[in-house]
């Protein structure tokens, strides 16, 4: 039998205050909160975040619970109610335990709710943006919210709030690398570039974001640059199983160069790549540069580079016609429902079926005689 969890007395609303502006959030509150998040005590963080603004008034501490919600509950209802837990050092991690359904919603949170109403009343307020891009992003993730507007409009929206929130200097390595995975996974190739690039200045030894853009050059048939980036995922992936599915790729972009050097007109078309959200690994090395550290560093150039390029039209599709197919990450739940599709959607490559839940997939292995490895799972990205 399933253990009950307790419920709370009382749902922590979801909906603002009166329109009076703002007080500022109270500083030493803040790095409390995430003093115990880095405990892995998150049901008392959220609760010293609910105790400081019940209302959800404050913008920052608006921002702070949705950054604990979307990273670390252990049950979830549409991204509007959730669960957390305090865990001890080897407890496992919330993304395992939101898998086994054991924990009962507590608390009242609409993400989205509560960041447009915020974004509304502070439209100047770009790291509302920010956060409405981590949004969709999970949403992308977890097929666990947002089933009624198709899986293209979560991609553009994504696009959307993070384009807004990386022109006003409001963006980090896995934002932008966000932005890129959004564009790739809607099949523009092109437009992926740049944020991705972007992601790598912040993040160097970044092996997921490597991965990528191997994929992306590939489709491109940018052969000499896919190698370079497969040569380095495969360098700084930390674990075996990552590294072979680099390695995989990199043996599969040698043959298409050594087929295109040799003129090969029927060589074999590389399967359709699969691109892969970010790892604990990629947290693990190196330091991690936000846009206000890096302006701070270098002559700015946010406004040139925090944009992607001009959306092109999707010329990069696989062989099969297909798009990338999504790798959910394992802070998400395990629910695969596919997302009805619907008339507002744009036009678009067609999606290769979704993989299992739980683990990422690599490129179809079949011209190879060796079996596909199971993966482990993909752990939520360091705060």
């Amino acid at each position: 039998m399933r253990p009950a969890a307790t419920r709370a007395q009382t749902l922590a609303p979801d909906t603002l205050g009166p329109a009076a502006p703002a007080a500022p959030a109270p500083a030493a509150t803040l790095r409390q909160a995430r003093q115990l998040v880095l405990e892995r005590r998150y049901d008392s963080a959220w609760r010293l975040l609910a105790q400081l603004d019940a209302r959800n008034a404050d913008p920052a501490i608006a921002i702070e619970k949705a950054d604990l919600a979307l990273r670390y509950y252990t049950a979830t209802d549409q991204l509007t109610r959730f669960a957390f837990r305090d865990l001890k050092l080897l407890d496992l991690a919330p993304d395992s335990l939101r898998q086994l359904g054991h924990d009962s919603l507590r608390y009242r949170f609409a993400v989205r709710q509560v960041l447009e109403q915020l974004q509304r009343r502070y439209p100047d307020n770009y790291r509302l943006a920010r956060a409405l891009g981590d949004y969709y992003y999970t949403v992308q993730q977890c097929d666990c919210a947002e089933e009624g507007i198709g899986e293209d409009e979560v991609f553009l929206r994504t696009i959307t709030e993070y384009q807004q929130a990386h022109a006003h200097g409001q963006g980090d390595y896995l934002s932008y690398f966000a932005l890129g995975y959004a564009y790739q996974r809607l099949g523009r190739f092109q437009a992926s570039i740049a944020p991705f690039e972007r992601s790598l200045e912040l993040r160097p030894r970044n092996p997921t974001a490597h991965l990528n853009m191997a994929f992306v050059m590939l489709e491109l048939r940018e052969l000499e640059k896919a190698r370079d980036h497969a040569r380095r995922a495969q360098q700084y992936f930390p674990d075996a199983h990552h590294k072979e599915d680099a390695g995989f790729l990199l043996k599969e972009i040698e043959e298409r160069i050594s087929q295109t050097s040799r003129g090969d007109s029927g060589a074999s078309a590389v399967p359709a790549a699969a691109p892969l959200p970010p790892t604990n690994a990629d947290a693990a090395d190196g330091e991690t540069m936000s846009d206000e550290t890096a302006q701070q560093e270098a002559k700015p150039k946010e406004a040139a580079e925090a944009k992607p390029k001009k959306a092109e039209p999707a010329q990069g599709k696989s062989a099969a016609g297909k798009t990338p197919k999504k790798a959910p990450a394992a802070n998400t739940p395990t629910t695969t429902k596919a997302r009805p599709a619907t008339s507002a959607q744009p036009a678009s490559a067609a999606k290769s079926p979704k993989p299992s839940s739980g683990k990422s997939t690599v490129p179809n292995k079949q011209h190879s005689q060796k079996p596909k490895p199971s993966q482990p799972a993909i752990g939520t990205p360091a705060p």
